[in-house]
């Protein structure tokens, strides 16, 4: 009988996932990149498919490309003649699409790799304000200010589908790709359309208001200005951000469309950039559970979508991460496969886990 044959070496070890719950507390400033123009803003900030590269569109009119496994400053592109913002990676990660701030209204599809235009996507005639890439293929949805909402594909220069709307002010697709919402601040509402439908009228429409919260900010009540619209990752929320003291969370599929699930408080304030858009200072962590978000001058706070509100449907920090002494977060990225989360204004900083920062206080509301 042969001797039973032994290992010569062992198998590898599978890496062990830390959950985002153990390290979400101990987010601290990492490394800050100062490569705009003195005295300029750093206007969106985007991530790629695989987290491996961040861009920050600036009114400077550069574009900044971060290598994030690096951590460190790629390359500067410039777009001195048409201005830039809102740049969003497509799915390969060497190309992204911006809007145009100047010259004309044109959304630009440009190749990261040798700085050249793949295609042009002419037919807004005011600047765009809000562009979305679906998550699951080449289509992506542009807002504008001259009241309509286009759909598009990267493959085609011209759009292929047109909603006349009063000022859309936000677009945002769900996680399927099947489902997107449009966000008007004009009508207080966000509507909910199919894709394969989108010419029909909304299946959905969310009156969002506020008005006894807000009533102690400004009188009469006024809801403040939108930045910011994203599902969770399971589609069941989406997470409307503003520029006042506090964003919304509503329910995707609640059967009351008058009512948001709560608010999301921030206790500090809001951020006050020069630049009035942005591509918002708040989001969702990749697993739908927690909200980070820039408040006042330099602080960040991170909410608990497990957490219950208070009586008064009000959700208050989780935690408080470690001020950044340097710059407000007027805008706010996570990365969607790693542990790290951009935040930017003057500069753009990169925030990881600390393993030895102290845990938060206690909060109350658990």
């Amino acid at each position: 009988m042969p001797a039973p044959s032994i290992p010569t070496s062992r198998p590898p070890r599978e890496r062990e996932a830390i959950k985002l719950s153990d390290t979400i507390h101990r987010f601290r400033p990492s490394k800050a990149f100062q490569n705009i123009s003195p005295g300029a803003e750093i206007t969106s900030l985007d991530f790629d498919d695989k987290g491996e590269l961040c861009i920050a569109s600036a009114d400077d009119e550069t574009l900044q490309l971060y290598d994030c496994l690096a951590g460190k400053h790629s390359k500067t592109l410039y777009s001195k003649k048409y201005g830039c913002h809102l740049a969003k990676f497509t799915h390969t990660s060497t190309n992204v699409i911006y809007a145009s701030t100047k010259g004309d209204d044109t959304i630009r599809y440009l190749s990261l790799h040798d700085n050249t235009y793949i295609r042009y996507f002419r037919g807004h005639r005011r600047i765009v304000n809000s562009l979305e890439v679906s998550p699951v293929d080449d289509q992506f949805i542009s807002c504008s200010h001259d009241d309509t909402v286009r759909l598009w594909d990267l493959k085609s220069p011209n759009c292929h589908g047109i909603l006349n709307l009063p000022s859309p002010t936000l677009a945002a697709f769900d996680p399927s790709g099947i489902i997107f919402a449009v966000a008007s601040h004009a009508a207080a509402s966000i509507m909910l359309y199919d894709l394969r439908n989108y010419d029909k009228q909304p299946f959905t429409t969310f009156t969002v208001s506020d008005d006894a919260y807000l009533s102690s900010f400004s009188y009469p009540a006024r809801m403040p200005a939108w930045s910011k619209l994203e599902f969770s990752n399971d589609g069941k929320l989406m997470l409307l951000g503003t520029r006042g003291h506090a964003h919304y969370i509503i329910d995707s599929f609640a059967e009351n469309t008058a009512k948001f699930l709560y608010r999301v408080h921030r206790p500090k304030g809001p951020t006050n950039p020069n630049k009035s858009e942005t591509s918002g200072d708040v989001c969702f962590t990749p697993d739908g559970r927690y909200i980070i978000g820039g408040q006042g001058e330099r602080s960040v706070g991170v909410w608990d979508t497990a957490m219950p509100p208070d009586d008064k449907k009000s959700l208050k920090p989780f935690c408080e991460l470690v001020e950044n002494g340097r710059s407000m977060a007027s805008c706010v990225a996570f990365n969607p496969r790693t542990n790290l989360f951009a935040t930017a204004h003057k500069e753009a900083v990169f925030w990881l886990p600390e393993q030895h920062a102290p845990d938060p206080p206690q909060s109350p509301q658990r």
